[in-house]
C-alpha cells in the first residue's frame, strides 16, 4: 500500500492516513478483505507514532469500513451499510454545500467537479 503523509500539512496525520485508506478503497487500489499493514510495521514505514495509526484503524473500524481481527484489520467485505449512514452522508454533503454557497461557486461549477472528481475516483463512471 502506497500512502504519503504530510508532515507539515495542517491536518493531522490521522485524518491524512483516513482519507487516503478510503481513496484506495474507492480506485480499487485496496481489495475489500484485504489485510491493511500492521500498525507497527505502516508506523515504521511512514516514520509516525503507532498511536496515530492506531488512531485511524480504530476510527475506520467505528464507521465500519475496516474489521479488526485477531490478525490485524482487513478491509470490510460486508455490502451490509450502517443504519445512520445516510444521515451521516447527507450531513457531509450538506456541510460541503454550504462551503460551496459562502463562496459563490456556481452550481454549473460545482457539477463540473463532482464529475470531475468522480471520473478521477471511479474510471467507469
Amino acid at each position: 500500500m502506497f500512502i504519503e503523509i504530510e508532515p507539515t500539512s495542517t491536518e493531522a496525520i490521522y485524518i491524512q492516513l483516513i482519507k487516503q485508506i478510503k481513496k484506495a478503497i474507492v480506485k480499487g487500489d485496496i481489495k475489500r478483505g484485504e489485510m491493511l499493514p500492521s500498525v507497527r510495521s505502516l508506523a515504521g514505514d511512514l516514520g509516525v507514532n503507532m498511536h496515530t495509526i492506531n488512531k485511524a484503524y480504530n476510527l475506520l473500524v467505528d464507521e465500519e469500513i475496516l474489521l479488526k481481527s485477531q490478525r490485524g484489520y482487513k478491509i470490510n467485505t460486508t455490502d451490509k451499510q450502517p443504519n445512520d449512514l445516510e444521515d451521516q452522508l447527507k450531513a457531509k454533503i450538506e456541510e460541503l454545500l454550504v462551503d460551496v454557497y459562502i463562496h459563490d461557486v456556481s452550481v454549473e461549477k460545482t457539477k463540473e467537479w463532482t464529475q470531475q472528481i468522480s471520473k478521477e475516483l471511479k474510471k467507469e463512471w
